[in-house]
């Protein structure tokens, strides 16, 4: 199993290298996702969120691969709630697992988010 999540990644990485600018874009339509940047790379994730609520920054990162570099709320401003951008930069060739948790209306406890980015 884990050789086969490595044989992804490394697909997925090669795939990204076709990027042209440098930046990886995740939409929000996906939850717990892989993927995989260079190092030196940017990664954008954004998150959407339903109600007041938003997910906390920064989020815990599971190794020194990856750095966290900010979060903003972009548009399209709706009155659901509001999409959140994380931004990251790939630092040195590893794995890491991004946790996100956002707090649930009415203390129903924590939506939470773990994308698995390999650093190549």
């Amino acid at each position: 199993m884990k050789r086969a999540l490595f044989v992804s990644l490394v697909v997925l990485a090669v795939a990204c290298i076709a990027c042209g600018d440098g930046i990886v874009s995740i939409s929000a339509d996906d939850l717990n996702r892989r993927l995989a940047i260079g190092v030196g790379q940017e990664l954008r994730i954004d998150l959407g969120n339903v109600g007041p609520g938003v997910y906390g920054s920064p989020p815990e990162i599971s190794s020194s691969a990856l750095r966290f570099l900010d979060v903003d709320v972009i548009p399209p401003f709706t009155p659901a709630g509001p999409l959140q951008q994380f931004r990251f930069k790939g630092v040195s060739a590893g794995l890491a697992i991004i946790r996100f948790e956002r707090p649930l209306l009415l203390n129903r406890g924590t939506m939470v988010v773990e994308d698995t980015v390999l650093v190549y």
